[in-house]
Parts: C-alpha cells; structure tokens; sequence
C-alpha cells in the first residue's frame, strides 16, 4: 500500500480565557433583559481549554437577539400568573346557537291546533228516547262542561308554543317552558276526559234506577272526546323532546334556597284542592260518597292527575336549580293559573278551580290554601328568574373581561445553545 502523507497540521491561535460571570443579582436601575433566542459561531478551542466552563453571553447585536415582548404576565411585566388550584378553571357558557327547528316546537304547534279544534269540536252527545228527570240530553262542549276551560286551554297551548319556538333560538328555558305547559295540558285534558265521563255516569246511573218509563240512552263520544286525547299525547310527546334541552350550558345554577322554598309552595298548591269542606271527608276524593250516584273512577283520575303534574313540574322543576327547571315550573302552572284566576274572580257562569275545585264547597272558589299556595310559587318563580338573569349578566360580564385579558399561567424558557 502506498503510503499516505499526513494532513496538514493547522496551527490554533489561542482564545483568551473567558472572565468569571457577575452572579450578582440586577438592581432596580439595571433593567433585565429577556433573551428568547441565541445563537454563537462555531469557535475552535485550543486543547486544554475548559469547554465545560460555565459561559457568560455578552450583548448580543440586533441580528443575533430576539426579545420577547412585553404582554400581560410576562416576565417583564411583572411575576407571572400561575396556576393554583381548580378555581382556575372556568366552564364558560357556550354561545347561544343560531335558529334551529326543533321537535319539541313541532309538537307545540300540532298540540295548540288540537286544542283549538277541541274548543270548538263536540265532546260528548248523550241522548234519551223520552224525557228524563236528572238527564240533561244534548251536546256537551268545552264551555257547557266548564267556562274557563277553553280559555285555560288556550292559555297554555300559547306558553307551550312559545317556548317551543324559544327554545329553536337555543333558550334552554324556552324548551323547560314548552315541555311545562305539554305536562299542564296533559292535565288539562285527563280533567276535561274526566268532566266528561262524569256526565255519562250520572245519566247511566239514572237509567238504571229509572224502573217506571221505558226509554233508550244512546251515548256519544264525539270528535272533540278524542282531540282531547290527542292534545294530552301532544303534551307528553312535547315535554319527552323538551328534555334534550335539560343540561345547564355552563350557566350557574339557581338559588337553591329559593329553589326549595318554591317547591314548597308548589305543593301546597297541589294539596289545597284535596282539602274538603263543609260535610265532605278526605275520601271523596278517591270514592263515591253515596251508592246513589257512582262517580267514575276516570273522573277521580283525571283530578288527581292534572295535581299530581302540577306538584311533578313545580318541585322537580325547581330543584335541579337549572334554567331549563325553572321554565319547566313556570309552563307547569301556566293552566292552573288561569283556572285559579277565573275561578277567583268569578270570570264566566260556572268557572272551575284547580281539579274542578274541593269537594263539600258551595262553588268552585279556590280554597285559600290553593290560594296561598299559587301566590307563593308565583312569587318564588318571580325571584328566581330575578336572581337567574342577575347571576347570568355578572358570568356574561366576566366573560367578556377574560377575553381581554385571558386569565392563564405562561412559563417562559429561555435555553443556549453552543455548538463545538
């Protein structure tokens, strides 16, 4: 193998040694300067040289520096804002969606027609061959069976139309509104199924007792009996949709003290049409009080059931301290409110309290444990949705804060990098 000359030596001009850094801390009047980049020229270090040295970084000219500038919590504008504990995180309500057709407003609107078709539809046809003492014949109608009832009707066929539409508008509030009033028109209807069984049974059991005159009774369950069947499934379909509204959105719940009172008050309004008056006893409210005259269970049924969604939407509703429970509470009265209204001021010729009013009373007028109990769920409903709109403004306020000065913790790195 031939022989290969070595390569050229190159000789190295020694480096003078670097000088110990000054460790000592900045004073005020020395300002401090963030380096946020670095770079150094390859430097050939003669043998012997201690590389390992720690290394003092002159100022650097402008091309070979980046400063970092100054923002809020930055080391240069102050210490930095550091994370410390879980009262850092916020979970901020989600922006309101733009129009978006929903079923729970679908049904509203297909449950408000059936009950204006209802208020103007037969419900019940009772006919005899020859006239009877105690069997009233004709036509029975929303208004011959109550006065306020169309008009109870109507009232919440609107609350649950508009919060159905609210609630396409993102308003959770609006769907716990619109699934309310579905739950209060449920109860509307059992009652009105239940007011119209009552007078089948009072002329069926006339008949039978009615041993001297020969005569037929023909029965008719009219177009309006089953449009009140439809407009009770409506509510219910209404109120099933309404509940994929039920999350919170990141809005703070509700008082839950003024949740508590309020359910309370809600059902004190639900017992005081159970409560009997003059010769009356608790039990007339689940049994005939004479054998004379056996009362439909369907009517005892219907009572109780419009209480019981009553008792449902006002207490459930306000205790899970959401906005979408509180206009669940707020529907959930919308019929009652007008029956009690009615009733109280004697609006029409035969009005009907809540549940057709208490047994042993001389009218319908709302007992005044009804009453007390309406006033203090309106008045709780009121302060709620007061203290709601309050609450949601200050989280709206901080929010719009934050987003000018985002609350987050920043950690700045500054490394150096040498290359040999």
């Amino acid at each position: 193998m031939p022989e290969v000359p070595d390569a050229p030596a190159q000789e190295l001009t020694p480096v003078a040694a670097i000088p110990e850094p000054n460790w000592a801390a900045p004073t005020v009047e020395e300002p401090t300067t963030t380096i946020a980049a670095l770079s150094s020229s390859i430097v050939a270090t003669p043998s012997g040289t201690d590389v390992s040295a720690t290394a003092q970084i002159a100022a650097q000219s402008s091309s070979d520096t980046a400063i970092m500038p100054a923002v809020p919590g930055s080391p240069t504008d102050g210490p930095p804002l550091v994370f410390d504990g879980s009262d850092d995180f916020h979970e901020y309500p989600r922006e309101r969606e733009p129009f978006k057709l929903k079923f729970v407003f679908i049904l509203s609107v297909f449950g408000a027609i059936a009950v204006q078709m209802t208020a103007v539809a037969d419900i019940i046809d009772i006919r005899t061959s020859a006239p009877i003492d105690g069997i009233a014949t004709g036509i029975r109608t929303l208004e011959t069976l109550g006065t306020n009832l169309a008009v109870a009707g109507f009232f919440g066929a609107t609350v649950m139309t508009l919060g159905g539409l609210l609630a396409c508008f993102g308003f959770r509030w609006g769907a716990g509104l619109a699934g309310g009033a579905g739950l209060a028109l449920t109860g509307w209807a059992a009652l009105v199924i239940g007011l119209a069984e009552l007078r089948i049974a009072n002329a069926e059991s006339i008949t039978r007792q009615t041993t001297d005159i020969f005569f037929t009774l023909k029965v008719t369950r009219d177009l309006g009996f089953w449009l009140v069947v439809a407009v009770a499934a409506a509510g219910i379909l209404a109120f099933v949709a309404s509940l994929q509204s039920f999350g919170t959105g990141g809005w703070p719940a509700l008082n839950p003290w003024i949740a508590a009172v309020g359910a309370v008050a809600g059902v004190i309004l639900s017992v005081g049409p159970l409560l009997p008056e003059g010769n009356a006893t608790i039990s007339n409210n689940f049994r005939s009080a004479t054998t004379v005259l056996d009362l439909p269970t369907t009517y005892f049924m219907g009572r109780l059931i419009q209480l019981a969604l009553i008792a449902f939407t006002v207490v459930i509703g306000l205790l899970i301290v959401r906005a979408y429970g509180l206009g669940l509470a707020a529907g959930g009265v919308s019929v009652a409110l007008w029956m009690w209204i009615s009733s109280l001021a004697g609006i029409g010729t035969f009005p009907l309290g809540v549940a057709a009013g208490n047994f042993g009373a001389g009218d319908t007028t709302p007992h005044a444990v009804t009453t007390v109990g309406m006033v203090l769920t309106l008045l709780m409903l009121v302060i709620a949705a007061v203290l709601a709109t309050i609450g949601f403004q200050r989280v709206r306020r901080n929010n719009n804060l934050s987003n000018i000065s985002p609350h987050a913790s920043r950690r700045v790195e500054s490394s150096n990098t040498f290359s040999n």
